[in-house]
């Protein structure tokens, strides 16, 4: 898959490595010369630009690649770079913003996922607070969620189906290392490496394992 990355700052940066280490022809693209420097051994290419120039763009050939992602939350920079990538039909167009009021503006000009990451990730660590042995939270709705738990010592060794049933909490799968079993068999033990994957309302994921 084709991703172009417009804005290497930390977030940026930390996106490029990570699809390149899961095998995606990344183009990397800022107009600070010595970040693009820092990725360039890394990611399939790396370019100096004004992601708010068409032609520069253009001209690296951003037209229909699969995913162009806007990483820097300036609010100018991103709302151009974003409208360069639709003009030049990239496949789904996703961008970092920095507030409300900037997640609406992307919107508004068509851009398809908006992500906030610093809202997300306190989101997301309030409701790992309220799961308590949660290791992972993610967020359905407002109400609902799924949790990800290591089994605690009194559950290990002991059935699926020993495990207490919580309201509306649901056993959805077993990750037992490389192995995901989905919709697995009860009567098997449970292993102290398992990671059990559960949905179910907030109020019922917080009351742990």
């Amino acid at each position: 898959m084709q991703v172009a990355v417009l804005g290497l700052g930390r977030f940026g940066r930390q996106l490029c490595l990570t699809l390149a280490e899961l095998g995606h022809d990344v183009l990397a693209i800022d107009n600070n010369a010595a970040e693009v420097q820092l990725l360039a051994d890394h990611v399939s290419r790396a370019a100096t630009a004004d992601i708010s120039d068409l032609d520069a763009l253009r001209e690296l050939g951003l037209a229909g690649v699969d995913i162009g992602v806007v990483a820097t939350a300036q609010i100018e920079a991103s709302v151009l770079g974003a409208m360069n990538l639709i003009s030049l039909e990239v496949g789904v167009v996703f961008a970092k913003s920095s507030s409300e009021r900037h997640a609406t503006i992307l919107r508004s000009i068509g851009v398809h996922r908006v992500v906030q990451p610093e809202a997300d990730g306190g989101e997301r660590l309030a409701h790992l607070l309220l799961a308590r042995t949660a290791q992972d939270y993610l967020t359905l709705n407002t109400d609902y969620g799924i949790g990800v738990y290591a089994p605690p010592e009194p559950l290990q060794g002991k059935r699926l189906d020993d495990i207490p049933q919580v309201g509306t909490r649901r056993l959805l799968m077993v990750v037992r290392g490389p192995e995901v079993q989905l919709n697995p068999v009860r009567s098997q033990l449970i292993q102290p490496s398992d990671l059990l994957v559960f949905a179910g309302s907030d109020a019922d994921l917080a009351q742990g394992l």
